[in-house]
């Protein structure tokens, strides 16, 4: 049985972390265990907000799990600049390391390109980014889904479309346009201006995102272009995997994972959106099928095995 060490950030708004760490299910051929590098309880919490060199401190704790656990395969999850300290413990561990990267980064993770096997990233034009930089093990992998959180059930699904995500300028531009009525939930919207708006301006817990989605027909993508360039983010995996119809804003990605005709909704302009949505042809099931057959975490880590083991 292989062992796979996950690192990451624990407790993180989109729980990449630990929705990783949920893939490890029984009867798989590998083993999944985790290191957080803010914190992996409460006393390392305790300890750090105490001693000055927290860098150190993390990489002697990282040394030790590596020793104990000895994977074969370590997993870091979301966008780290490694410091000298962690580098270094990385580079001691024999096992592959892969690092998965779903924001725009720069020159600083050319750093640890001697330490890495390979770059994932879930923007397929961040493979040319990187390659600017000077990193040619590269790949394009997506998101993913939880479906220990998101799943269908037999609720009855409202028409009125929803979004759920952070606040940013260019989101609230584009929604503000949109000329179809809308519930929307999330820190920052109050700022909204828009008739025909349901705004719960507040974080929800991702248990009550999925059950918002399990409630809905249609589910609103609109990409936050602070983060990313054509790349596709959870939603656009996780809606789909409740039943409900994912409507995206069109970025390029979404053609490299759906059938855009059949299995999602897509639009360019508000107005197109609102004739989509006047005859909609597209049915849920479809979406739901493809993700749930090829876009678990658990779907990931098979591909991540396959992919560094070329």
């Amino acid at each position: 049985m292989k062992n796979i060490l996950i690192i990451g950030k624990r407790g993180g708004i989109l729980q990449w972390y630990e929705n990783l760490l949920a893939s490890d299910l029984p009867n798989q051929e590998y083993n999944i265990q985790g290191f957080a590098l803010n914190h992996n309880n409460n006393f390392e919490r305790a300890i750090k907000k105490l001693i000055s060199n927290k860098d150190k401190y993390t990489a002697n704790l990282l040394k030790k799990k590596l020793a104990g656990f000895q994977p074969d395969l370590i997993l870091i999850a979301d966008l780290f600049y490694f410091n000298d300290y962690l580098l270094s413990a990385l580079d001691e561990s024999s096992a592959k390391k892969v690092h998965w990267i779903g924001d725009f980064f720069d020159e600083r993770l050319f750093k640890s390109k001697d330490v890495i096997d390979l770059y994932c990233f879930t923007d397929s034009s961040f493979v040319q980014d990187a390659q600017k930089i000077g990193l040619e093990k590269t790949a394009y992998l997506p998101l993913a889904f939880n479906p220990d959180v998101f799943f269908a059930d037999e609720t009855p699904k409202k028409d009125r479309l929803l979004f759920i995500g952070a606040w940013s300028q260019d989101r609230q531009e584009l929604i503000e346009q949109i000329p179809v009525p809308l519930t929307v939930y999330g820190k920052g919207w109050h700022q909204l201006q828009k008739a025909d708006c349901i705004i719960h301006p507040h974080n929800i817990p991702l248990t009550e995102v999925a059950q918002l989605y399990r409630q809905h027909r249609f589910v609103l993508n609109v990409i936050n272009k602070n983060n990313i360039r054509q790349g596709m983010n959870m939603r656009c995996f996780e809606a789909p995997a409740c039943g409900c119809i994912l409507v995206s804003e069109y970025v390029k990605d979404l053609e490299l994972v759906f059938d855009i005709q059949e299995e999602i909704i897509c639009f360019s302009n508000p107005e197109e959106l609102k004739n989509k949505l006047n005859q909609p042809i597209i049915r849920s099931e479809a979406g739901l099928a493809k993700v749930r057959e090829s876009h678990t975490y658990a779907k990931r880590i098979q591909t991540l095995i396959s992919l560094v083991n070329k």
